[in-house]
């Protein structure tokens, strides 16, 4: 099963944590979501996280700081601004739903 963002987090939160009142950018909204989820899956590379249910609420959290980030810095490069990671912030979010034994082998049959 192929989880998607919407299946995740609803449009309506996504809008109140970017703090949109409309839905003329939602099609934006969406795109750097569904890319935060992908970069999220990649970074926790995590076979158990497959259905709804599997993933934390911290997991949906670091997926909304995610988008915040892309919605707020449109552009490949940040001009005269200091960025320094904040503590508790995507990583630590991300940190529990990380898998640390390896990909699951595979079984074959002979």
């Amino acid at each position: 099963m192929t989880i998607a963002v919407s299946d995740l987090l609803s449009i309506e939160l996504m809008r109140k944590h970017l703090r949109v009142d409309f839905e003329d950018e939602d099609d934006l909204i969406t795109l750097y979501a569904e890319s935060a989820l992908a970069w999220a899956l990649w970074y926790c590379d995590n076979d158990k996280l497959v259905e709804v249910g599997d993933f934390p609420a911290s997991f949906k959290s670091a997926l909304l700081l995610l988008l915040g980030h892309s919605f707020a810095n449109r552009e490949a490069v940040e001009i005269g601004a200091k960025g320094e990671k904040l503590p508790l912030g995507v990583e630590s979010l991300l940190w529990s739903s990380r898998n640390f034994s390896g990909p699951e082998p595979v079984e074959t049959t002979p």
